[in-house]
C-alpha cells in the first residue's frame, strides 16, 4: 500500500496536525472499521454498566460508529461527534453525528447535557495543552456526576508516525501526569489502567 501524502490544513495560519492526522483515516474509512469492529467491546460495557438505563451518553470522537452501535444496544441514548466527514456519515447510520473539532466541543452543546463522555483514544492527536482544554470542556458538558471514559498514548515518542495508512501527529503521554490533568480538569479519578494505552476512568465533580 502507498504511503497517503498528508493534507495541508492550516489553524490560524500554521499548519494544523490534528487536522491533517484526522482528514487521513477517511481514505481507508472502511479498513478502520474493519480493523477495530472487535476492539474495545469490554471496557464499552464496563462503561454502560456504570451509568442508569438509560442515560445520555456522547461519543466524543466517534469514528464510523461502532461505540455507538454498542452503547445502543446496552439501552443507552447516544450521540457522536468526529472531525472526519466520512466518519460522520458513518456513524450516522448508527446514532445522530455532528462534524465537530473536539477543541470547541464545548461550544456545540449546553452546559450538563451529558450523563457520560466516552473518549476511546479521541485526544491522540492534540498537544497537552489541546488535550487539558478539551477534558475541561468534557467536564462543562457532563452533569454533575456524570462519568467519563478516556484513554490516550502512553507508549512511544511523541510526534508524526508513518503509518501503513497515513502520516499522523501522536502525542504521548505519562500515565501519572495524564491521571492528574484529567483531575485538575474536575474529575475524581476512579481508575486508571495502564498500558500502551493510557485509560482512565472518571466521575464529574460537583
Amino acid at each position: 500500500m502507498g504511503m497517503v501524502k498528508p493534507r495541508t490544513t492550516l489553524r490560524g495560519g500554521q499548519l494544523d496536525p490534528v487536522a491533517e492526522s484526522v482528514a487521513v483515516y477517511g481514505d481507508h474509512a472502511d479498513a478502520y472499521a474493519a480493523v477495530h469492529a472487535p476492539k474495545m467491546a469490554d471496557r464499552v460495557e464496563r462503561f454502560a454498566a456504570s451509568l442508569p438505563v438509560p442515560s445520555l451518553i456522547l461519543d466524543a470522537g466517534c469514528g464510523p460508529g461502532r461505540d455507538l452501535a454498542r452503547f445502543r444496544r446496552y439501552g443507552h441514548v447516544v450521540r457522536g461527534v468526529d472531525l472526519n466527514p466520512v466518519f460522520v456519515a458513518m456513524a450516522n447510520m448508527h446514532a445522530p453525528t455532528f462534524e465537530c473539532d473536539l477543541r470547541a466541543v464545548g461550544t456545540r452543546f449546553p452546559a450538563g447535557t451529558f450523563d457520560g463522555i466516552w473518549a476511546s483514544a479521541s485526544l491522540v492527536h492534540l498537544d497537552t495543552a489541546g488535550a487539558v482544554h478539551v477534558l475541561e470542556q468534557f467536564a462543562g458538558l457532563l452533569r454533575p456526576g456524570g462519568r467519563m471514559y478516556v484513554c490516550l498514548k502512553a507508549t512511544g515518542h511523541t510526534g508524526w508516525l508513518d503509518e501503513p495508512d497515513g502520516r499522523r501527529w501522536y502525542t504521548v503521554w505519562n500515565p501519572d501526569e495524564f491521571a492528574a490533568a484529567v483531575a485538575e480538569a474536575g474529575f475524581a479519578v476512579d481508575g486508571v489502567d495502564r498500558g500502551p494505552y493510557v485509560e482512565v476512568w472518571a466521575t464529574r465533580r460537583g
